[in-house]
């Protein structure tokens, strides 16, 4: 009596533990099919960036305090600052929302230096370029690691 009885709890066991699975692993597909549909559409979102950027890119966000000083940055993807800034297409080029063209710069980024003078003429080059940029479009600085140059 005691094997019948411990049988059958066994066996109701596992229909339920079925069930369960059967349940979550619909849930899941649907999850999945969600996620993959999303993926797909922010995809074409911003299907037109330049050869080098990709929506996984890293790139500096700066934080700036009340006053308006530059503090210090975080590393965030061109996705999202993208998404920060409301960007879209118009014309065929990227813009933000105040439509103002988006544009990318990558900083003087290398592991071996020329010199103390050489790299503060190319620092202060590419400052001076940073600058011309900004007056004109809405720029995202690329993120450098110099970690993963070595």
């Amino acid at each position: 009596m005691k094997y019948i009885f411990i049988l059958l709890a066994i066996g109701f066991g596992l229909i339920q533990s079925s069930e369960t699975v059967g349940k979550n692993s619909m849930e899941n597909s649907n999850d999945s099919n969600k996620s993959a549909a999303r993926q797909t559409k922010e995809k074409v979102k911003y299907d037109r960036l330049p050869e080098n950027i990709k929506p996984k890119t890293e790139v500096r966000r700066i934080v700036k305090n009340r006053k308006g000083e530059t503090v210090s940055f975080e590393v965030t993807t061109v996705e999202k600052r993208l998404n920060e800034l409301k960007a879209r297409y118009k014309n065929n080029k990227l813009v933000d929302r105040s439509g103002r063209e988006i544009r990318f710069f990558e900083p003087l980024c290398r592991g071996v230096s020329r010199g103390f003078e050489g790299d503060a003429q190319d620092q202060k080059a590419k400052d001076l370029e940073l600058a011309e940029l900004e007056k004109k479009y809405t720029v995202l600085i690329l993120h450098c690691d110099l970690r993963k140059m070595m």
